[in-house]
Parts: structure tokens; sequence; C-alpha cells
């Protein structure tokens, strides 16, 4: 049903005096909803306002609405879905209020309404001075809270090491020193066969290959048979040691003695 089919069906409104005595405000609302039939939880549905209250509405129970203000507001929404004046709704309940059963209220004298008033001071003086009192403890917890930031320093930045930069070592070529008076080094920058006989005592023969050495130690006299002399580097006590040979040939009986180191070495003819 539609507000306006609500508003051509209204009902003369509740008034106190005529069937007030047997029928009660809220009883009066109930009947007004009933006669259109809708039903509480359409009302709540449109309205948004809770059944529970609605119900207390039509059962006078007016003390469990959370303020006074709150059951104008209540039976404007519900009258105005109802289809009854809202203004007139109101009035009714008021005069609904007004003629509840008066509360005795004892005469008051002039020293005790004196009193009264000393009393309403005091406790608006005291409320004050703990408001007050409130706000100076919040003052102090705050500015203290700050200050404590502000004074504690922050940790200097640490700082990075150093970084120190490597320096290039230069290795420095150095000539060991030999154990034997005589140092044979053959270093080998190709294939190459080589049989040798230190001191008339002992003999090698081995093959070597490019990037490989050789180191002979003797006490006197070392004798060479190469198979490629263009395939050595010879030194002799970390002087060079030339090689005289045709290229392609073996060297044979390459001699080298320490009492003549200042000879070229020559084959042994």
């Amino acid at each position: 049903m539609t507000n306006t089919e609500h508003q051509h069906n209204r009902q003369r409104m509740w008034l106190p005096g005529s069937d007030a005595e047997t029928v009660s405000f809220g009883t009066w609302l109930r009947r007004q909803r009933e006669l259109r039939e809708i039903s509480l939880r359409e009302i709540a549905d449109v309205t948004k306002i809770s059944i529970r209250y609605l119900e207390a509405l039509e059962q006078d129970r007016f003390d469990i609405l959370p303020a006074p203000v709150f059951a104008k507001g209540f039976l404007r929404e519900y009258a105005g879905y109802v289809g009854v004046d809202p203004d007139e709704v109101v009035n009714s309940y008021l005069t609904a209020q007004e003629g509840a059963d008066p509360v005795e209220v004892p005469e008051i004298r002039g020293s005790q309404r004196r009193s009264g008033r000393l009393e309403k001071t005091s406790g608006l003086l005291l409320t004050f001075a703990v408001v007050v009192l409130l706000g100076v403890v919040a003052g102090l917890a705050y500015y203290m809270e700050h200050s404590q930031t502000d004074v504690v320093p922050e940790p200097p930045p640490i700082a990075a090491p150093p970084i120190q930069v490597a320096q290039p070592v230069v290795e420095q070529e150095t000539v060991p020193s030999p154990v034997a008076p005589l140092l044979v080094t053959i270093d080998f920058t190709g294939e190459c066969w080589v049989e040798a006989v230190i001191d008339d005592d002992r003999q090698i023969s081995e093959l070597h290959v490019p990037g490989e050495s050789l180191r002979l130690e003797a006490q006197q006299r070392v004798v060479l048979t190469l198979g490629d002399p263009e395939a050595v580097i010879v030194e002799v006590n970390g002087e060079l040691f030339p090689i005289s040979a045709p290229g392609g040939s073996v060297a044979r009986d390459i001699e080298i003695d320490l009492a003549d180191l200042g000879l070229q070495g020559q084959p042994v003819q």
C-alpha cells in the first residue's frame, strides 16, 4: 500500500477523555497499522527502525527507547508510513505523556535550595578542575615524550672502511743459485730429443715438448746431444750458451766444461 493510499485512509486521532480511558496511545497506533494491513516487518524494512522499538511504541513502553527525542523521531517515521499525520501523532504522544501519573515532588525549602545550588556549583567546579588536571597531565606526558625523543642523539654514521688498492707485484727474475758449480738449463721451444752425459758418470736421454725445461747440475762437465738444436735455448750458469750446428740436423757431443766457460760451446771433433 502506498503513502498516498494511507493518506486517504486517515482516522481521527487518539484523544484523551473519549476512548482513551479504555484504549491507550500505543494500542491506538497498533490499530491504525492493522487497519491498513501493514506489518511491523514492512515498517522496519522501510524506516530502518528496529522491530523491538516499534513494538515498544505500540505497547506504550517508551522507557526502553534510547531517549525521548528518539521516540518522537520513530513516531514521525511510523505515522508517515502508516498514513497518519506525523505532527498530530507526536502531539498525541506528548498529551499521553502529560496524562501519566505525576511524580510527587517534596517541597524544597529555601535552605535546601541554597544547599542544592552550592552542591551543584561545587560539582561543576570539581568537574572543571578534574578536566584541567587531566589536560595538564596529558600535556606534560606529550612534552616529556617528545623532549626525550629530541635529546637522544642519532648514532653517528659508520664510516666505510678505506679501500685499499692492491699494488701490483712486480716479479723479478731471479737466477737460482746452482747447487753444483756447473748449471745447465735447457728451454724447449719445439719438440726435441736430448741426451746428456754429466761428469762422465750420469747419462740421461729424454724427449721434450714446447714449454718444458731441463735443469742439469754438474761438478765439472756436461756433454749434450740435441735432436734439433734450433728448438732449444741453452743457458750455462745464467748466461746464454749459443749452439753452433746446422739447422735440421742432430748436434752431437756439445761439450760444456767449467774450465772452458769463456769459450763458445762447440761440438767435440
